[in-house]
Parts: structure tokens; sequence; C-alpha cells
């Protein structure tokens, strides 16, 4: 699928979802698997990224224990070898942008995962249309369930979204995008229930968005 494709109205997200699961289930190996989670991942392109994310929390929605389990443990593996599927965004600050399906990327540039891209989305302008809390919590809640299927992927999704918030210089996050991670991490590695971790998150991008209408800087 190019770039500069759109996705159907309506798409069938349960044939979707259930077309990636048996495409995994043929794999012999869990990086054969990520292998398959890249090549989705690849074909939708950036522009079309937050599908990926629709499609992840559609194997949440339709999918059995044992099948979120599989996917789980194939986002695992690739997170273990930095081979998460990712969009790329433009760094914070970068120029010349107006959301992803805008025109080309900056090189100045940063790979998001899912979980962070849905928190990224929540405050800045990288897709076509903004993302507003109850469609965060929704998504968030059913990557959060996706995710936790695997318990060794929650831990390596968590040590993630902490690295991403203590490094300084990586540039793809602002104040806001930043305290969001740190929220997600936090309450999700406190052991809350994914839909108590996604209000959570949701409601603190809120806090922020009243500081900032009073015109009171953001830390």
């Amino acid at each position: 699928m190019n770039a500069d494709r759109i996705l159907k109205s309506e798409p069938d997200w349960f044939g979707a979802a259930q077309a990636l699961v048996e495409g995994l289930q043929g794999q012999a190996s869990l990086d054969r698997r990520v292998d398959v989670l890249e090549r989705v991942c690849t074909d939708l392109g950036d522009a079309l990224y937050p599908g990926f994310a629709k499609l992840l929390a559609a194997v949440a929605h339709f999918g059995e224990p044992e099948v979120k389990a599989l996917v789980a443990d194939t986002l695992a593996q690739a997170l273990l070898t930095a081979r998460l599927p990712a969009a790329r965004v433009p760094a914070w600050g970068a120029g010349g942008f107006s959301g992803l399906g805008g025109g080309p990327l900056l090189s100045n540039s940063r790979k998001v995962g899912p979980l962070e891209f849905l928190c990224v989305w929540l405050v800045r302008d990288i897709a076509d249309a903004p993302l507003d809390a109850e469609a965060f919590e929704t998504a968030a809640t059913y990557l959060l369930d996706l995710v936790g299927a695997s318990p060794k992927a929650s831990a390596l999704y968590v040590d993630k979204l902490r690295a991403d918030a203590a490094d300084p210089t990586e540039g793809l996050h602002n104040a806001q995008s930043r305290r969001l991670i740190e929220v997600l991490a936090e309450r999700w590695a406190a052991g809350d229930p994914p839909s108590e971790v996604a209000r959570a998150v949701a409601r603190a991008a809120e806090a922020d968005r009243s500081v900032g209408r009073f015109g009171l800087p953001l830390r």
C-alpha cells in the first residue's frame, strides 16, 4: 500500500485483524512474526500509521486471549530487538511540516511506536485530524490490553517509555507529550487496569491544556 493512499471510510477491521493473526500464525519463529508486523506497517506507511494502531486495537477488541498473547509476544520480540513497528514524525520544533498527510517527511524526524504515537498525537498535529480525549482513551485502552497479554512485552514497553522520557536530546517530545508518557509508564508499571491508565493520561493532557488556556508556562 502506498503512503498516498487512504483508508476506506469503513475499513473491515475484523477481517484485517484476522488476516494479521493468520499471517503471524503461519510463521515458524518470533523473528519471522516481527517481519510480518514490519511489512504491514511499511505497507501502510507513515501517513496511515494511525491505521496500524487501529489494527492492533482491533486484535485486542476481537481476539481471544491466546490470539492477543500471540501478538503481544511478537511485540515483545520487536521491542527486544529494537524493531517495534513505528512511524516517523517530525522532531519537536521542526518547521515546514503539517501532518503526516501534508507532504514529504523532513529529515529531522523521529521514530515512534503505537502507544507513544497516541500520546504525541493527543498534543501535536501529526495526523490529518486531531485526536480527542475519548478516542485516545479507547485506542490506548485496547493497545494496553493487547500488550498486557505478554508480561514480557509490558515490562519492555514500560522500560522503553521511561528511557524515552529520560532522554533530553531525543527530540520527539515536548514538555506535554513527555509528561504523558511518564504518566503512562508509571501507571502501567503500578498495575493499573488499561482503562484507568488511559484515562489518567487523557486527564494529564487536559490539565496541560487548561494551564495553557490561562497563559501559564508549561514546564
